[in-house]
């Protein structure tokens, strides 16, 4: 069996870590043959992970150039097409509607989508963000219509796809708990701090911790021991100064994590965020400490508030349950060793990489008959 995934970015790019580069070394076990191609050039990549941050003058000029590149290396995929038995596109689309250069019917289709790409990243109204919706939306609806099957993380998005395929297969994660693993808190990097609230994550995201200002500053207020430890967080004018900013390593990355005490995700509950399990959230909980995060009912999907983390809607709820975390060691133990277990049973790479090779022998099946 021979699979090409084709990946939205390098491994720069979390959702192409986590949704494929996690399950290679268990398919290499299995005798799958594949290669992993990024849709984004190495440079493309870069620019897409800072975007975030560009003017509307550079962000124009970006947009142009991702186009460009995302249709020149589907061209490419196209023509290549026809080695493989299988093409797994992870959140990967069609450019212009190019999908039948593919010659579906040949070669078995997956489309794997972990974010609600077929809604809008904007709220604004201008012509740019329209079109750009428009065609996100049409390419979304077009791979899904052509797919075998789709591989969604949430019941959110599991109820669109279904609009458009027949064979629907929910796989929330993956996270490897070999590499995220529970040690010690060491603590050495923070000497004046005895408890690291901490969140990890990119530019594309940083806009969500401005919904925690006035709650860093009541907490920084409230506790002097207390640090704020953002990593990979990019430009954020911190409202306190015991915010520490560090720059995101793959390298350090599990060892920075463990050096947490508590997690937090916040972002806003809308239709953009109901199509995120969010991968920062996995972290925290995969080396045992306690989450708190934003409610969302695709994030009430594996949080079990109280039980396994804290799900909060209100500026006030989080000051509650970060000064209970913080003041309370044994709550965050429990908390942590709780959430550990639940993304063991049900997100973990060693119970979904079957799942996914049971996709990979049905589908190759019925290419036989």
């Amino acid at each position: 069996m021979k699979i090409l995934f084709v990946v939205f970015g390098t491994e720069k790019v979390a959702a192409t870590r986590f949704r494929v580069c996690q399950y290679l070394p268990y398919f290499k076990k299995n005798n799958i043959e594949y290669r992993v191609f990024s849709i984004l050039s190495v440079f493309m990549t870069g620019q897409t992970v800072r975007s975030p941050e560009f003017g509307t003058i550079r962000r124009m000029v970006y947009y142009l150039m991702l186009n460009i590149d995302r249709l020149a290396r589907f061209l490419y995929v196209s023509a290549i097409a026809g080695k493989y038995d299988m093409i797994f596109f992870q959140r990967v689309t069609a450019p212009l509607g190019l999908g039948w250069l593919l010659n579906p019917g040949k070669q078995k289709i997956i489309f794997d989508i972990d974010d609600a790409i077929y809604l809008p990243d904007t709220d604004k109204k201008d012509l740019l963000s329209k079109l750009k919706y428009f065609i996100r939306q049409k390419e979304a609806d077009g791979i899904m219509s052509a797919s075998d099957c789709v591989i969604v993380e949430n019941d959110y998005i599991k109820s669109y796809a279904e609009k458009f395929c027949k064979r629907i297969r929910k796989i929330p994660g993956p996270i490897d708990t070999t590499r995220y693993f529970v040690k010690h808190k060491e603590n050495d990097d923070y000497d004046k701090y005895n408890i690291i609230i901490g969140w990890i994550g990119s530019p594309a995201t940083t806009g969500y911790l401005r919904l925690l200002d006035n709650v860093f500053k009541a907490i920084c207020k409230k506790y002097k021991n207390v640090a704020i430890v953002l990593i990979g967080a990019g430009k954020y004018d911190a409202p306190v100064s015991s915010v520490i900013s560090k720059v995101w390593d793959y390298n350090t990355e599990v060892r920075e994590l463990q050096k947490f005490d508590i997690g937090i995700m916040p972002m806003p509950d809308d239709r953009w965020t109901n199509g995120k399990l969010g991968c920062k959230m996995l972290q925290y909980m995969a080396v045992g400490i306690p989450s708190v995060v934003s409610y969302t009912k695709t994030n009430a999907e594996l949080i079990a508030d109280g039980r396994n983390g804290f799900l909060v809607r209100t500026e006030q709820e989080w000051i509650d349950r970060l000064s209970l975390l913080i003041e309370n060691d044994e709550v965050r133990y429990r908390l942590g060793r709780v959430g550990r277990d639940v993304v063991e049973k049900v997100c973990s790479v060693r119970v979904n990489a079957p799942k996914m090779l049971e996709i990979f022998k049905k589908l190759s099946e019925e290419n036989k008959i």
